[in-house]
């Protein structure tokens, strides 16, 4: 039988969701985004929902809630390092 997925959270953009998915597979939890349509709107460039399955959610949560006394230097810090990440090695 198939996990149930659920949104975990939903983020401003795909570089937010990049650093959210990884902290969280650091702490060994598959998940994955999808540009969100909550407000009635749908947009591929700006918000995105993280999901986990269902029971991972509790756990996710939690991990989420101890990177909130993360200082936003090291936010800033993990989100340029994911955007170099993801440029192909010619790129700036």
């Amino acid at each position: 039988m198939a996990d149930e997925f659920e949104i975990l959270i939903t983020v401003n953009n795909d570089l937010e969701a990049t650093v959210v998915r990884g902290r969280l597979t650091e702490a060994g939890i598959h998940s994955t985004s999808q540009p969100s349509n909550r407000g009635g709107t749908w947009n591929p460039v700006g918000a995105r929902d993280v999901w986990v399955a269902a029971r991972d959610l509790d756990r996710a949560g939690e991990v989420l809630k101890e990177d909130e006394a993360i200082s936003e230097e090291r936010l800033v810090a993990e989100e340029e390092l994911a955007e170099r990440s993801e440029r192909s090695p010619g790129e700036g």
